[in-house]
């Protein structure tokens, strides 16, 4: 497959002008990111602190749509209409342009088109379905902003993908692209080297589009106790099917809002 034409342009001049009024580039991404995220959830509390932090006096000034939330509603847009005509982790490019990658913690992301070469030639994903009808498990422990799985959702949408990442922003990322993109799947903020388990978001596909929503202590604690590996390897296929594990942690609540009603909440949000 050939790597998508992906466009950031139009979202980072929206973030650049932002920036302008005084906020950092890193503050500003990891607020959009979360915006989005609470939005999703509709977490009110955590989503109004971050727009109390831009509703400034000198920010009021600006006519309607120009203020900084309507900025960030706007880049939002632009996001959803990016990923609606490239299908690719717009997401994951934008924080690349953005000036976001570092060096120092080599957050530097794998291409699309390699994404989609390693899925060919590593079999990760299988195209035909399992005859006791469970879902497959597609797994990355170094996720960055989940790009690799999103290759692997388009070959086999019914699995589940699972992402890990220690930084903080990209397991966050990554529970956003599997939500737009909607799969079943979580986003583990943690070291993968040492089951490192901090926070986790869940993601669950449905025909209205995808959902999240964080795990509480608890269904963290089954999920990390149900992908851990055991010396008992019967046993750790037995723990390890991702059906189970979506029964057990629990299924995304009805009244979480899905990614296509989420940018209409995000715009109307009374500021």
């Amino acid at each position: 497959m050939a790597s998508p034409q992906v466009d950031t342009d139009p979202i980072v001049s929206i973030l650049n002008q932002i920036q302008q009024r005084g906020h950092s580039a890193y503050t500003i991404f990891e607020d959009w990111v979360d915006l989005m995220l609470y939005a999703l959830q509709r977490r009110d509390d955590p989503y109004l602190e971050i727009v109390d932090e831009y509703n400034e006096a000198r920010d009021m000034d600006h006519s309607q749509g120009e203020r900084t939330m309507d900025l960030f509603a706007n880049a939002f847009g632009q996001l959803q209409k990016q990923m609606a005509d490239t299908d690719a982790d717009i997401l994951g490019a934008v924080y690349e342009e953005y000036g976001m990658s570092s060096d120092n913690f080599g957050q530097h992301f794998t291409p699309h088109n390699v994404c989609e070469m390693l899925v060919e030639i590593t079999h990760t994903v299988d195209d035909q379905p399992r005859d006791d009808g469970t879902q497959r498990a597609v797994t990355d422990p170094a996720c960055g902003s989940g790009r690799m799985l999103l290759c692997g959702g388009r070959r086999l949408p019914e699995a589940v993908f699972v992402g890990q990442d220690k930084d903080p922003l990209c397991a966050k990322m990554t529970a956003l692209n599997l939500c737009f993109f909607n799969l079943d799947g979580y986003a583990i903020l943690g070291d993968s080297l040492t089951l490192e388990y901090r926070r986790v978001w869940q993601t669950t596909h449905s025909p209205r589009g995808g959902a999240v929503r964080e795990l509480d202590d608890e269904q963290i604690q089954t999920l990390r106790d149900n992908l851990a590996p055991e010396d008992d390897t019967d046993a750790s296929e037995e723990k390890s099917e991702p059906a189970k594990l979506v029964a057990k942690t629990g299924s995304v609540p009805d009244d979480t809002a899905t990614e296509q009603q989420s940018l209409t909440v995000f715009q109307t949000e009374d500021i």
